[in-house]
């Protein structure tokens, strides 16, 4: 049965004319926050948070194309369970994993939240999100 959710995202200016959607998530009950990035082709998650959450977690090296803005970089793959945005639960995701030192580098200089995921375009194909950006909102579908 299909069943629609609604998640509710901030917009957080990093500089004037410079901003990123922000929305909140958790996986296993540690809350994190995600930044929505249609640009990204792929859900990402920074590779440290991941260790800590749980130091046994499966990954394997990526072999794909790992091109970002101005560079590349090396990357790992896993599969999440139980990650959560709002009453949304996803479970057996499969997600690349990189470090996101730089990003959250800049976040705290910033004094902005730090960042733990890049929701990308696969995530908002697959459940056809639609982002509302005046509601600050996005619906996302379960199938």
């Amino acid at each position: 049965m299909k069943k629609n959710f609604i998640i509710p995202f901030d917009v957080v200016e990093l500089e004037p004319d410079n901003v990123h959607i922000v929305a909140s998530a958790e996986i296993n009950g540690t809350p994190f926050n995600v930044v929505l990035d249609t640009g990204a082709s792929h859900t990402c998650f920074d590779l440290d948070f991941i260790k800590n959450l749980n130091p046994n977690q499966a990954m394997e090296q990526n072999d794909g194309l790992n091109v970002g803005i101005g560079s590349e970089f090396e990357s790992q793959l896993t599969t999440i369970e139980n990650f959560k945005l709002g009453d949304f639960v996803v479970d057996g995701y499969n997600v690349v994993l990189l470090d996101m030192s730089n990003i959250n580098s800049v976040y705290e200089k910033m004094d902005k939240p730090l960042i733990h995921c890049i929701l990308g375009s696969d995530f908002f194909v697959r459940f056809k999100a639609v982002i509302d950006y005046k509601k600050q909102e996005m619906k996302i579908s379960s199938k």
